[in-house]
């Protein structure tokens, strides 16, 4: 086994050992940042719910300050949430709940340097936070990021408008951090100059920062996968799918054909790369480990029906699914790309879907939880769940329950054989 692939091997077992403690019994209350444990939207938590309503199976809601769609994200007790306020949507909140009662633990209040323009429903809180169980990292729309310890502290900030440039579009910065070794990785797209930026966690220094001019349009959420030789940092934007050395910022390999507005968040799943491609665009399917343009080379298959704008696709098993905003959703097999069932959802969609406990939940803007068996390869329906109040955030799961975040409150759903003590 020659250096480069002994590496690789260790990398890849020290990245296992941690996706196995997040998502292990004794750990199974984690969902530390974008779409859970493994940033695919499954985790192996059980005794999540099938039903509720609005007060039925409600453990504890709890009002939030703010406008936001990030989602809920969960180390052991706490739950820490990201929301904005004010004229300009300048101020900036980050709150640290107790999963289990939904009571306060800490709050702290902070100011944008930079706001811009911004999408009403989600202000500047658009970017989920991460945790590592040390620390919390929060981004912002402001271009603001900052980092706290679990007790609220704060240990580090940064401007990066102010260092860079203000953002320049017209949902101001959305994607969310992706957490990586002792890296804190952000990309950064819009109409100014665009750069993919990696930050030492402890210290928010730069490790490396890689500029993309040819990306002016972009909201999605870097993601990273296992390579044959090496990891690779994958970013939906403007026009491409490009993958970069997560210990450089190099670019290795680009494919070209996506639509000009990238939201989704690419997936892995049976040793392929799955990304959408935005509105009107395609979905495609990527064999990663390329080097240079390898549009014609590495690409599986593609399909230019039920592509989405907002919401990302989940894998579970040899199944890939995704629900448009408008509610039509697809189920393909994988990797033949092969369409299994399609199925009109009511409702408008933005939340990402989840999955966990052999369920599959798609969520619409009205409130309305579709639960469906994750475990059929037919379109198996096993409840509809209302709490009557718009929800634009993806939900996520923790220790056996369904955290849903609404335009006014955060919700904790869970089966009603154990009932906390409600929040003061």
């Amino acid at each position: 086994m020659n250096k480069q692939s002994s590496n690789l091997c260790c990398r890849r077992h020290s990245l296992l050992t941690i996706i196995v403690c997040l998502v292990s019994p004794c750990f199974a209350e984690n969902w530390p940042g974008w779409r859970g444990p493994a940033r695919n939207g499954v985790t192996d938590d059980s005794g999540v719910p099938t039903t509720w309503s609005a007060t039925e199976n409600v453990r504890w809601k709890v009002i939030l300050p703010g406008a936001g769609i990030s989602n809920p994200v969960v180390w052991q007790d706490r739950i820490i949430v990201t929301a904005s306020a004010g004229q300009d949507q300048n101020e900036l909140h980050v709150i640290c709940f107790d999963r289990r009662t939904g009571k306060k633990q800490w709050h702290q209040q902070l100011w944008g340097t930079s706001p811009t323009l911004f999408y009403p429903q989600s202000g500047m809180a658009s970017p989920t936070p991460a945790t590592d169980g040390k620390h919390v990292f929060a981004f912002f729309g402001t271009g603001d990021v900052f980092c706290f310890d679990m007790d609220g502290g704060l240990l580090w900030q940064r401007a990066l408008a102010d260092e860079y440039g203000q953002f320049q579009n017209r949902f101001a910065a959305s994607s969310s951090p992706l957490l990586f070794e002792d890296k804190l990785i952000l990309q950064c797209d819009h109409y100014g100059d665009s750069y993919l930026i990696a930050m030492n966690q402890h210290s928010g220094a730069n490790l490396w920062k890689s500029e993309r001019p040819e990306a002016w349009h972009s909201w999605s959420s870097p993601q990273i996968v296992a390579a044959k030789h090496q990891y690779e940092l994958v970013l939906s934007g403007s026009t491409k799918l490009d993958a970069y050395d997560p210990d450089s910022g190099d670019r290795l390999w680009t494919v070209r054909g996506l639509a000009q507005e990238c939201i989704p968040t690419p997936v892995f799943g049976q040793g392929l790369l799955y990304a959408v491609s935005g509105p009107n665009g395609d979905h495609y399917a990527v064999r990663p480990g390329g080097r240079g343009d390898v549009t014609e080379s590495h690409v599986e298959w593609k399909h230019n029906r039920g592509t989405s704008f907002v919401p990302s696709a989940i894998i579970i098993g040899n199944r890939y699914y995704l629900a448009d905003d408008k509610g039509l959703a697809r189920c393909w097999e994988i990797p033949s790309g092969k369409i299994l069932w399609r199925k009109r959802f009511r409702g408008k969609h933005t939340a990402s879907p989840i999955s966990a406990d052999g369920k599959l939940f798609f969520v619409n803007q009205q409130g309305s939880t579709l639960v469906l068996d994750a475990t059929a390869s037919e379109y198996v329906e096993l409840a509809r769940n209302e709490v009557n109040e718009e929800v634009l955030s993806s939900p996520a799961i923790s220790d056996g329950c369904f955290f849903l975040r609404t335009s006014k409150h955060l919700f904790c759903i869970g089966n009603s054989a154990e009932q906390p003590d409600r929040p003061n």
